[in-house]
């Protein structure tokens, strides 16, 4: 091998390490205060089987998610988040209308998803839980979200720092009155995903 090419082999290898040089998962490291989510980097994800032969996925567009944390005790910290059903995104014009129409989200009705957060605990050095209330469909339950810290860096596009995560719920549709076609083979398990990152906001 060439030595240009051992060079490049070295930095390509080298290359992953340097860029998440700047990461913490540390949460403690982190600063106190408000966080956004940064709506470039964030997807609000839902998974549910059709007809036990695929895992149809689908998004929404609109969606704000506000965090106050405390990075000395996270499980003080507070979270909400706010989802425009209307905005469901599946690839599919057509099929979108239908699930935003009365038989699924019923979203003219019910303009608003919301998750506001009672409770925080923390399972280990980088993940934990946050309970709270689901609001869908006119129909408010408790709901649990396993986050994994994904971890905090300064950007380097600007002066701001940004937290990642990824949270997880299951979810079934029924309890919250919205589960048509349940019985011919479209699941009642609806897996949430929120996969963030958000920025602090200027104190």
């Amino acid at each position: 091998m060439r030595p240009c090419h051992i060079v490049a082999a070295a930095l390509l290898v080298l290359a992953p390490a340097a860029q998440a040089q700047g990461v913490s998962t540390d949460p403690s490291l982190a600063p106190a205060g408000d966080y956004r989510a940064d709506k470039a980097h964030t997807r609000v994800i839902w998974q549910v089987s059709h007809l036990g032969t695929s895992l149809y996925t689908g998004w929404f567009k609109t969606f704000d998610i506000a965090l106050s944390f405390d990075p000395n005790a996270p499980e003080k910290s507070a979270l909400t988040a706010t989802v425009d059903p209307a905005s469901v995104f599946t690839l599919d014009p057509v099929f979108d209308a239908k699930i935003a129409g009365p038989e699924f989200f019923d979203a003219a009705k019910y303009p608003e998803m919301t998750f506001v957060s009672t409770s925080a605990t923390r399972t280990g050095e980088a993940s934990g839980t946050i309970a709270g209330d689901l609001t869908f469909h006119g129909v408010t339950r408790p709901v649990t979200f396993d986050v994994v810290f994904r971890g905090g860096m300064m950007s380097p596009l600007g002066d701001v720092y940004v937290l990642g995560f990824r949270a997880t719920a299951v979810i079934r549709r029924s309890e919250f009155g919205a589960g048509a076609y349940v019985d011919l083979g479209v699941g009642d398990e609806v897996t949430l995903t929120i996969e963030g990152e958000l920025d602090q906001k200027p104190s």
